[in-house]
This record gives C-alpha cells, structure tokens and sequence, in this order.
C-alpha cells in the first residue's frame, strides 16, 4: 500500500513533490490531459506537445491515404501504460491502454465519425468529443504513451533529484518524433518491489478530461439549444411567471447526446468550441489527487514546513538537509508556476553545476510576468540554496550570474539563512540588474517563513506582493 514516497523514505508530502505520488498496489483516479499540457506554455509542455501532434497528423494522414496497415500499425503500439498508476482500474493497476487487438477498432471508430469525414478533426485532445468509444481513460493512456519518451526522462531527473536508483527496464516502444515511428530502447526507471515506475508531473493531470464530451453536451450545447428555443419561440417555450422558459431536460430529450451530434453542432457552430476550450483553460492544476481524508492539507504541510526552518542549523554538515527542505517549500508554495525541479543541472559542457532548476510554467503573475519580459526571459528559474552562516558574497552571486543565458533566461534565487548587511548585498544585485546581466533575488529564513505562513492562511496575494517588493528592489 505504500506509495512511492514512502517506498524511498522521502519523507515529503503530495505538496512538496512534483510529481504524482502514486502506489503500484491501487490506481490513483487521476489522467494525463493532452489538453492541459496543449495551452501549457513552458519547453517541456511544448515538446510534449508536438510529440502528440506528430503522431496523431500521422495517424490522420495513413487514414487518409487509405493505408490502414499504416494506421492499425501506428496504434498498435499503444500498450497500457501500467508503469504510471493512473485511473482507474477494477483489479490490480493495469490501466486500459489501447493494444494491438483493440488499434483495428479505434482506427475504425475514427475514420467513420462525422467528425474525421468532415475535416473537423485533427487534435488528439478532441477525440473523446467526437470518437464513440473513446473516454477520458484511452484518451490519457494514448497521451501517455506518445510522451513516453519524456516521462522517462522526467522520472530519471526525479530520481537524481532523491537519490533513488533506477534499473534497467524493457518496455514499450517510444514514439520517435524525428522518424515518425515507435522505437523500442531500454530505459531506465525506479522499481517498487518488482515493479517498474513511471512518474507523471502533477500539473499535467486531471481528474476528469478539460475537453470532455459530456460537460460540452450539458453546458455550451444545451445552453445554446435553449436560448436558440427561446428566440424562435419554438414549442418548447413554456411562460413562467409572465417569462419565457425552456427546461433544459426537454431540450435534451429533442437532442439526446451522441458524439455525431457533437460534431454537427460544432460544424455549425465552431464559436461553442472556441467558448468551451477557453472555460477549460480556466481548469486549475490539481492539488489533492486521492480521496484519503488522512492526507496533509496544503495549508497544514506550509505551517509544518515553516516550523522546519528553526530546526535545521546552518553550515555544510546540514547543506543538504536544508536543500531538501528549500526545495519542498518552493514546490509547495508556487506550484503550478514553478514545476519540474532537476537537481545539479549541468550547463557549459559539465563545467558548472547548479542546485535546482525549475521550468517557469507560470501563466499568471510574477513569473510568467518575467517570462513575458524581453530583458528576463525567464523560462527557467535557478535557484542556489546556501546553508550559511555568513552573508553571500561577489563569488556567490558571479557564480550564479554566469550561468544565466538566453535559454535559460536570467531570473535566478538565492537561499540563505540570513543577511547582516543587507544593504551592501543587494548594491551588488542592484549593479548587475542595471547592466543587463542578471536579476538575482535572495531569500533569507525569514522570507521563506512570511510565504510559507501566508500560503498556510490561504493568502496568496501576500506571496505575491513579498516577490514583487524583491524584485522592484533590484530595479531602483
């Protein structure tokens, strides 16, 4: 029963990790969401991306061509992803993925919708819209699989990140972007007893599909049909009161749900899509991802956190506790904006390493503000942790600022136990703001214990406005 943290002795809660934390003996009734890493905007999500969109053009296009030897072939390799935990299943995990006796019967199901034959369909993503038979499992297993080669990279980087092995593992073949094909390669994964793990990043799944036939049909269509009704002043307009009404529930039984249906409405009326895709961009990223009453609220996990700070004294014997504990915090309290911590980056052909580096996915607020900034270009964001005792020195701040470019981007944070002479630190930041070189912010104990305490009161904004005062800082 025990789940991958505890299996490792990570000693971290759901909040502190990137990923799900999932078991190998139940499922955890989450999906990864092609949807979701689609309007993501950050390097991983965008390579995700076009991986599923290479794969499914290519799958359109052998329809197309009439080669359903291609096409069957192409899906024939999607084999249940089991290795994630993710779903839900009646039995042991196993997931539900599509595999070779099943690729004959979705290649069928899409060439004969209404959706393929009339040019309405060319993402992934809206398949369970229009595809009989296609629902939020095969639709994350499908995903799953066409990233596969990525997920493998992020479960190696996770592993680096805790020091936890991993073993070779021969699993399914990976879809090849550049070759358009399945490639079969031995990878290596981390193992819970005999069984090998696949990790997931949390902010890529869901609960329930963003483009989920079900809430079209009973929101953006039913919605239109009764005011469509009520403007023609059909027979279905009853007076209510001295207004005019339409139940929903007769509408309904005029147009009873079905897939074909879907696809003829949007034909008609794309601008129902374009409403709905923009409704579900509004869908958040999960933060609790079972029903286990006996899990750590976000709320509890930041006041612990905080409390843990007195705990851990300065110096190199506890660097890597404290690192551990700097890394949970930041996880806790900016995700979904900060996600994907990979440890020791190395950058300028091994030459330099760095402490943390996290993708800058945020689309709101102070860092996708300094993503969107031409002079920060802050895809990613570095992050120094130094357990010390004495304030930070030129060295320190050199040493980060040479490891910023225009990749990267040039947005970095240094932790620190405490400043004596803040006034001479942040001259130095200040100097390489002002030429363009860098903009380092430096959190001490105390900063991280003010968002920590004010995450566990739910007060974001005060987050908000402690990294806008660091920054406008740098700037005067």
């Amino acid at each position: 029963m025990a789940r991958f943290s505890e299996h490792f002795q990570l000693g971290l809660s759901q909040h502190e990790l990137d990923f799900v934390d999932v078991s190998n003996t139940f499922d955890t009734p989450v999906y990864v969401d092609p949807y979701a890493i689609e309007i993501l905007d950050d390097v991983w999500a965008a390579s995700a991306s076009d991986n599923i969109r290479t794969f499914f053009t290519e799958v359109l296009a052998a329809i197309r061509d009439g080669d359903r030897v291609r096409a069957v072939g192409l899906m024939s390799h999607l084999t249940e992803p089991k290795e994630t935990y993710l779903g839900v299943s009646r039995d042991n995990p196993q997931g539900r993925g599509v595999g070779p006796g099943q690729a004959r019967q979705l290649i069928d199901a899409i060439s004969g919708s209404k959706a393929y034959k009339s040019g309405l369909l060319s993402d992934l993503s809206e398949m369970a819209l229009y595809v009989e038979g296609v629902d939020r499992d095969k639709i994350s297993d499908l995903t799953t699989n066409i990233i596969r080669d990525l997920l493998v990279d992020y479960t190696q980087q996770q592993c680096e990140l805790y020091s936890i092995e991993a073993q070779n593992y021969s699993g399914p073949a990976s879809w090849d972007q550049r070759r358009r094909n399945w490639v079969a390669r031995i990878v290596q994964l981390p193992y819970i007893d005999a069984d090998p793990v696949l990790l997931v990043p949390k902010y890529i799944v869901r609960r329930s599909l963003s483009i989920n036939s079900q809430a079209f049909y009973n929101k953006q269509l039913t919605d239109f049909l009764v005011s469509e009704n009520i403007r023609a002043n059909s027979a279905l307009v009853q007076t209510v009161k001295g207004q005019p009404r339409v139940f929903k529930k007769d509408v309904r039984e005029q147009h009873p749900k079905s897939k074909s249906y879907i696809a003829e409405m949007v034909i008609a009326h794309p601008e129902l899509l374009a409403m709905y895709k923009e409704v579900a961009k509004t869908q958040r990223a999960l933060v609790n991802f079972d029903d286990d009453d006996g899990a750590p609220t976000i709320t509890a996990v930041c006041a612990q956190l905080a409390e843990a700070f007195r705990n851990i004294p300065p110096g190199p014997k506890a660097a890597s506790e404290y690192h551990t504990l700097v890394l949970g915090s930041f996880t806790a309290l900016f995700y979904p904006y900060l996600t994907q911590p990979r440890k020791e980056w190395q950058v300028s052909d091994g030459r330099k390493r760095i402490d943390v580096v996290f993708i800058n996915s945020a689309d709101t607020g102070f860092f996708a503000q300094r993503r969107t900034d031409a002079k920060v270009n802050a895809n990613t964001v570095i992050v120094e942790c130094k357990n010390y005792s004495k304030d930070i020195s030129n060295e320190e701040l050199d040493q980060l600022l040479g490891r910023f470019d225009d990749n990267r981007g040039k947005l970095g944070i240094i932790t620190c136990r405490s400043i004596d002479d803040g006034k001479t630190l942040l001259k130095r930041c200040r100097d390489a703001s002002s030429r363009s070189r860098g903009y380092i912010i430096v959190l001490t104990d105390a900063d991280l214990v003010e968002m920590l305490l004010a995450k566990s009161r739910l007060e974001d904004e005060r987050i908000e406005h402690l990294l806008h005062s660091k920054y406008l800082e740098l700037l005067a």
